[in-house]
């Protein structure tokens, strides 16, 4: 975990709870789906026995006044002389009723809408005259339930009725037998075991075993998402520490790593992108030491010199004939140092154009009077140098002149301490009206940058020359990028096609639309 400003510990806590709210999301959801589907496989086999007990029920009594009616034998209960029931043709009734078709269904009766037996099924067990059944009997219902069951079928020639009860599902029709006052009432059981076990073995089972597989790939797959976060997170953490050697590991960094399979494009940009910032903040650092050793050694020499010469003038060791010389000499010397305190302070400030000082005017015109005051310096090295200056219109540019001006003066004089003598400097310009602003390019015929130290010299005391025989403090390019910076332009240091030395190529903009009108 990195350190913030406020003391503070950015940690993954959020993504933490929200992986864990997702997958706990996930898992509650795939519980409801698994009651679901448990539900509807038990409501479907409610349908199907319900469906079955109806069907045995019309038929049962549909079939038995078939029966009578083609062997036209009556079908009627009656009362002998000796007091004793008298259920004609219940031989054949009880016959069918324990035919094979009917028996598989569970229990069947045949009653009086008093509920009065007179046929069933060797399903039935009890042998009471009347349906005197209870909760483990073989209807599953009271005798209360009976009686308004064969009310209800009475009035309406149907009645149904069901119990479901732990381990069995159970429907119960009643059907009056038409043109009788007989009833057939057809109870049918399952048994939930066997579609549970069904459920176990085809549903919950498979499902679970792919869900355990489903989470193991997904805490795989944050594992290995988390990796260049827990990485990126380490190297930034240790940058904090003052650590700037450290880098994200190439295999979150670049695309050429078969790990990088496993990981998104994002990732891999955010590696970059975080080595680019550790790198850039590397050199900041080195620069920064750069920058105290710069300025150490520039204010030291001339304080050295200056110390020198007037303790020489104390002490007598100069004459005080050639004191005016050497007073002089300590003149140059503190306007070097003042030179160097100025381009300091300036170089934080640029960046902000004066809004009383933006003005139009014309590049081409500005370049030749600039090329004209350097004439001295280019005589001095016979510099030739070549304008291509673009003569269209389209040439009048918007900014703060005076700093502009600096940024051309910097180029060309950069431009004429690293040509050689007898060389040559190109100076072109160039309207590019879809863009809205003039490219500026000056080549020279020197030894050019090298490509690795073209994006450093526009660093503040940055000097391509470690060994410092060359003149100046390092913030002359640094200068140029900070006014074109506040301009809303840019600079860039590329390879001289024509005259094989450093290019320098930027832009000054166009005036406001609003202004050309």
């Amino acid at each position: 975990m990195a350190p913030r400003a406020d003391g503070k510990q950015i940690s993954a806590g959020f993504a933490v709870f929200l992986i864990t709210f997702l997958v706990l999301t996930t898992l509650i959801v795939f519980a409801v789906l698994l009651f679901l589907s448990y539900e509807n496989m038990y409501n479907n086999l409610i349908i199907q026995v319900e469906s079955e007990t109806k069907s045995a029920a019309n038929d049962l009594a549909s079939d038995i006044v078939s029966i009578t009616s083609l062997q036209n034998i009556p079908f009627e209960y009656t009362i002998n002389d000796d007091g004793t029931d008298n259920f004609k043709n219940s031989r054949i009734v009880d016959k069918f009723v324990n035919s094979q078709s009917y028996r598989s269904y569970g229990a069947v009766y045949i009653t009086d809408v008093k509920g009065k037996v007179y046929c069933r099924n060797s399903f039935v067990v009890d042998s009471a005259d009347n349906l005197q059944t209870t909760e483990e009997g073989p209807l599953f219902i009271s005798q209360q339930d009976v009686l308004e069951l064969l009310e209800q079928a009475d009035a309406t020639g149907l009645a149904r009725t069901g119990s479901h009860n732990t381990g069995k599902v159970v429907s119960i029709n009643c059907v009056k037998i038409s043109g009788t006052p007989y009833f057939c009432i057809v109870s049918n059981s399952e048994d939930t075991e066997q579609t549970k076990l069904e459920y176990i073995n085809v549903i919950l089972i498979p499902a679970m075993v792919s869900m355990v597989i489903a989470i193991v790939l997904y805490a795989v797959f944050v594992y290995f998402s988390l990796m260049p976060v827990k990485d990126i997170s380490q190297a930034i953490a240790k940058v904090a520490e003052g650590d700037y050697s450290v880098r994200v590991s190439p295999k979150y960094s670049e695309q050429n790593d078969f790990t990088t399979l496993s990981i998104s494009s994002e990732f891999t940009e955010m590696g970059r992108t975080v080595n680019r910032m550790i790198e850039s903040l590397e050199n900041q650092e080195h620069d920064r030491e750069m920058f105290i050793s710069s300025i150490a050694h520039d204010i030291r020499t001339p304080l050295t010199s200056i110390n020198g010469f007037v303790t020489a003038m104390l002490d007598g060791t100069i004459p005080e004939e050639k004191q005016p010389h050497y007073l002089q000499l300590i003149k140059q010397q503190t306007d070097r140092i003042r030179t160097l305190v100025t381009q300091m302070t300036e170089a934080s400030s640029l960046s902000h154009p004066d809004p009383d000082m933006m003005e139009e005017f014309n590049i081409n015109d500005m370049i030749t009077d600039i090329v004209d005051n350097l004439e001295a310096q280019l005589t001095d090295k016979q510099i030739r140098v070549i304008k291509s200056l673009d003569p269209g219109p389209g040439i009048m540019v918007y900014g703060e002149a005076q700093q502009l001006c600096r940024v051309i003066i910097n180029i060309i004089t950069n431009a004429i301490k690293f040509t050689p003598v007898n060389g040559e400097i190109k100076i072109s310009t160039e309207a590019n009206p879809k863009a809205r602003k003039v490219i500026i390019s000056v080549e020279d015929s020197g030894a050019g940058v090298e490509e690795s130290k073209r994006q450093r010299i526009f660093e503040s005391f940055y000097q391509a020359d470690p060994s410092r025989k060359s003149e100046g403090f390092g913030l002359g390019l640094y200068i140029c990028k900070q006014i074109l910076a506040g301009h809303g332009q840019t600079i860039i240091c590329d390879e001289g096609r024509e005259l094989g030395g450093a290019k320098f190529v930027f832009s000054f903009p166009y005036p406001p639309e609003n202004q050309e009108q």
